[in-house]
């Protein structure tokens, strides 16, 4: 699911009538690329998913996953060198409680020190996007989609049309938008 659709996009830009198939395949080249770029600034998938994560050990209660917001810990297994390996059990009267800030904290006891120590299967990200984020999206690709030469101005006979080129130089963020997907962003231990 991108962070917006072809269609909103349209309405966004005010074009008149449906999008041709060109049109679509363009607009939705554009908000996977507008998708992409907010992520990289993020540090994180934005979108709900599950993944598999080793982990170092802190040697304190408290590990921090590296995507939210969490909304499942499927499980939780310290790894062992010799031993066999330990599946914890969720729970503040058992092995571990977990966050949606990502926060896993051990109960009872440390994590282990050592590195790549822990492993951890768990769902982060957003089921819907908030709306914010699809105003980003949407306006990264209008100056791309309008001004696809990067022109700073064109001349057709008596008509001239200049463009802002700070904004349409391609899919930068602005200071605002950088602000705003912040408050997004992954997070790391310490």
């Amino acid at each position: 699911m991108p962070y917006a659709t072809p269609e909103q996009f349209r309405l966004f830009v005010r074009h008149a009538g449906p999008f041709t198939q060109e049109e679509t395949d363009q607009a939705e080249f554009l908000l996977d690329l507008a998708g992409a770029c907010i992520e990289e600034e993020a540090g994180q998938p934005l979108l709900e998913s599950t993944d598999t994560v080793t982990l170092d050990g802190t040697g304190t209660a408290l590990l921090v996953l590296p995507r939210w917001p969490v909304t499942a810990v499927s499980s939780v297994t310290v790894l062992g060198d010799v031993a066999a390996d330990e599946q914890l059990t969720e729970g503040t009267d058992h092995d571990f409680t977990w966050s949606a800030s990502g926060r896993l904290t051990r109960r009872g006891r440390c994590w282990p020190k050592d590195d790549r120590s822990v492993e951890v299967e768990y769902t982060a990200g957003f089921a819907v996007l908030p709306t914010s984020l699809m105003r980003v999206a949407l306006r990264l690709c209008v100056g791309p989609w309008t001004n696809p030469n990067n022109l700073s101005s064109e001349t057709l006979g008596d008509l001239s049309r200049s463009y802002n080129t700070a904004t349409d130089i391609g899919m930068e963020l602005s200071n605002s938008d950088r602000k705003l997907v912040g408050v997004y962003k992954a997070r790391t231990q310490g």
